[in-house]
């Protein structure tokens, strides 16, 4: 998908920011990218600008007190793209860079980005901020990819149409591989989160342990007297283990413990599971009651969270 990026130049270095964020997407081809940059000295900038507009998919702006000031940015290039937008030939996307009053401009209609339209100025690390806004992209992208893979097949006889699905047996190196995977994706989930929490006021976190093995983090609020909590993970991935406990016996699960102190402690796990086709997760523990529900490592993460949280008097 061909991207035009809109922005001020006095933006720039966020524009840098963006484009090594945006890297992987162009090496995996989901991704081409435009900006005024990309003309040539003596080339006609109005006319380059119209042009490669024009032939864009994806208007990306860099939405910023300064972006709203220009007539250029704002009157020029947001216009002709709201118009071709109202077209069905372009999708606008709003990248708050910083606090400004996008919110009473035509903007507002649009889905903005970092998530809930918060400025990446304002969060503590904004290589998350960027993150998500790439990860955004990118379901767009592969969405967008996979319209035009539809529409390709189409026209394809319908006995191409069906949808297979083919039983098969796992073996004990597939189990731990899967685990291990789980586990390094839930470890960034949570390292994520964490980063989000500690913009709020008197919320502290430091993460002690973080390797392939474990991952232990404490948490404080200091909004209510001796309140805080430590989140152990670990996990058994069928290698025999010293000191590493399932809390429902399985040979490959992700383990939690929320240790509370004086206020006691929650015990759960993640296990693995498998049918005749796939393997997933379900849920189990001391304070967890039927747990068949399948759950991605996302899901994971946000339940984790979720009681990690609420046990400083966090909710969300």
């Amino acid at each position: 998908m061909r991207a035009f990026i809109s922005y001020s130049h006095k933006d720039e270095e966020y524009l840098e920011r963006l484009h090594t964020h945006l890297a992987q997407l162009k090496r995996d081809g989901l991704i081409h990218t435009w900006t005024d940059e990309s003309i040539s000295p003596g080339g006609n900038i109005e006319k380059e600008i119209s042009t490669s507009l024009s032939e864009s998919e994806l208007f990306i702006a860099l939405l910023s007190p300064d972006y709203i000031n220009s007539n250029y940015c704002y009157e020029k290039e947001f216009e002709a793209a709201l118009k071709m937008h109202e077209e069905g030939k372009l999708i606008i996307i709003p990248i708050i860079l910083e606090p400004c009053d996008w919110l009473t401009t035509p903007f507002k209609v649009f889905k903005a980005m970092p998530k809930d339209g918060k400025p990446i100025s304002n969060w503590s690390n904004s290589n998350t901020a960027f993150l998500g806004v790439i990860q955004g992209i990118r379901s767009l992208m592969e969405g967008h990819k996979a319209e035009v893979v539809v529409a390709s097949q189409s026209k394809k006889p319908e006995t191409n149409s069906r949808s297979y699905k083919v039983q098969k047996d796992f073996d004990t190196i597939e189990k731990m591989e899967f685990v291990e995977t789980g586990f390094k994706e839930l470890r960034l989930h949570l390292r994520n989160y964490i980063d989000e929490v500690l913009n709020l006021e008197n919320i502290k976190a430091r993460i002690l342990v973080n390797d392939d093995e474990s991952f232990k983090c404490v948490i404080v609020n200091k909004n209510k007297i001796a309140t805080e909590a430590k989140l152990m993970l670990t996990k058994t991935d069928g290698k025999p283990q010293i000191g590493i406990q399932s809390y429902t016996g399985s040979d490959f699960s992700i383990n939690c413990s929320i240790d509370q102190g004086n206020r006691g402690n929650e015990h759960f796990s993640f296990n693995l599971e498998l049918d005749e086709y796939n393997m997933y997760w379900t849920m189990g523990g001391y304070s967890f009651k039927g747990g068949s529900r399948k759950l991605s490592v996302k899901e994971i993460a946000d339940i984790i969270w979720e009681k990690w949280l609420k046990s400083i008097g966090i909710d969300f």
